[in-house]
């Protein structure tokens, strides 16, 4: 699904931000006596904690923070969190509804790219707690399967959306929880993300909801009006056939995704259960923080680089 990294291309990465075995144990210890101490987060492993070091520049009171809001929000999210079982008639008919896959290459400058497009353009398919359910599983696939990575790019192709009723899905609610999840509950560097095919009726709400998004975001959101303006940033190869590439078709590539899913279904089931209690809260608010919901809140705020 994935090409394994060449050791030249590992290096390079670990390079961005070099660290010896030495220093990278003693953050580990740090970070393991701190999480004896949070009764209500669920148990970490060691390689899990390495990537979100990696990923945060092994800054460990940001890695904290991270780390005690990535479970927070399955805890308060259970219509996303829950019910990850990708055999599931739900689960199925939106991969059918939906394209959802990561593109086996990475960039040239070490990114993960993670693709998005309708398969049809029946709004009533689309179910916007499916898609968060949805790419949640790929990206922490993605998280367990890649050795490392300098951070992600999205491309969504949005030939398919060109209706209103579509539109009305991706309203300022859903779009908040995107926002506050991946800000705030995510180890992940989010570099670009691209707009491609764009009618003018999604300019306009893109443009609405690009408002909402930090300016360093802002930057980063890009409207692309054909995929050949894409060539000048990545190699042409590694993107699906539909847009011109050689990586596979959108289909076969979403599919593939899928049976990855299927096949570590009991690894799926077992993520339901990694979230926060915080009735085991120690030193704070035993309610979960409900204000995620919207864009101000308690939770620390993250900038990630």
């Amino acid at each position: 699904m994935i090409v394994p990294l060449t050791d030249v291309q590992l290096k390079a990465i670990q390079n961005f931000c070099p660290r010896s075995k030495d220093e990278i144990d003693q953050d580990l210890s740090i970070l393991r006596h701190w999480l004896d101490k949070q009764p209500h987060l669920p148990k970490t492993s060691d390689e899990f904690i390495k990537k979100v070091l990696f990923s945060l520049k092994y800054r460990t009171e940001k890695v904290k923070l991270v780390i005690d809001n990535y479970y927070t929000v399955k805890e308060i999210f259970p219509q996303i969190y829950g019910d990850l079982d990708p055999t599931t008639e739900s689960f199925r008919k939106h991969v059918e509804a939906v394209h959802m896959f990561p593109l086996p290459k990475l960039t040239p400058d070490f990114c993960r790219v993670l693709c998005y497009r309708m398969a049809t353009t029946d709004a009533k398919a689309f179910c916007p707690d499916n898609q968060l359910k949805r790419n949640e599983l790929m990206w922490n696939w993605l998280f367990d399967e890649d050795v490392l990575t300098l951070g992600d790019v999205w491309i969504f192709d949005l030939t398919n959306m060109d209706s209103m009723a579509q539109w009305a899905h991706f309203n300022l609610s859903f779009m908040k929880k995107i926002l506050k999840i991946n800000m705030e509950a995510k180890p992940v560097r989010i570099k670009r993300v691209h707009f491609v095919n764009i009618a003018p009726i999604a300019e306009t709400s893109l443009n609405f909801i690009k408002h909402f998004f930090p300016q360093k975001y802002k930057n980063r959101i890009l409207f692309n009006s054909t995929f050949e303006s894409l060539q000048d940033q990545y190699p042409i190869d590694m993107f699906p056939n539909e847009w011109g590439g050689k990586a596979g078709n959108m289909a076969e590539l979403s599919q593939r995704m899928h049976e990855e899913l299927i096949k570590r279904r009991s690894w799926c089931l077992e993520m339901e259960g990694l979230k926060a209690d915080s009735s085991k809260r120690i030193g704070q608010s035993k309610t979960a923080d409900q204000s995620i919901l919207g864009i101000e809140g308690n939770f620390k705020k993250i900038c990630f680089d």
